[in-house]
């Protein structure tokens, strides 16, 4: 097996696995045009021979905070290593930049917390992730998602205050 960033080429195999999640809300969908914009962001594992097996991406907020989203595997490639390739790969890649804290939200923590992430009570104390997906999530008034962090919660936000996170948690509990 191999993990490499993602290249455009990639694009077609990232969007069909991802949205192939999407219709449980497992994953958020996303529009073809958006993953060929982010393919950066992305990490793929394929098998020797080239098989596509899994993707995963770093949104990157800023020096304080990254993401890991859209990390999912092919049915056929759970349980082989690859989920957690993908994942090692993102952690050092949030290292090169120097950023400390990677959160993400899961319906599966007990495969995260292998990777020293941990859960996060208050969804509030991620204002950058509550203002960038949650409030265009179709189970923002029913969110099921397990918030987590690896590192320490970042102090500042770009993109909301935790005063308004907090309301806008409110209203998906």
């Amino acid at each position: 097996m191999r993990v490499r960033r993602a290249l455009l080429h990639d694009a077609s195999n990232v969007y069909d696995l991802v949205n192939s999640m999407s219709g449980d809300g497992t994953l958020l969908k996303r529009p073809f045009a958006e993953i060929c914009e982010n393919i950066r962001d992305f990490t793929v594992a394929e098998s020797d021979s080239g098989v596509f097996l899994g993707c995963g991406a770093l949104h990157l907020y800023g020096p304080h905070l990254c993401e890991v989203r859209s990390i999912v595997v092919k049915a056929g490639a759970k349980g082989k290593g690859a989920g957690g390739a993908i994942l090692k790969a993102l952690i050092e890649e949030a290292e090169e930049h120097g950023i400390h804290s990677v959160c993400l939200f899961t319906r599966i923590p007990d495969f995260f917390f292998k990777y020293g992430f941990r859960v996060v009570e208050d969804k509030s104390e991620l204002p950058d992730k509550i203002f960038k997906d949650c409030q265009n999530c179709p189970r923002l008034q029913r969110c099921d998602e397990v918030s987590m962090v690896r590192g320490r919660i970042p102090r500042v936000s770009i993109l909301g205050d935790k005063q308004d996170a907090q309301e806008l948690v409110k209203i998906t509990v």
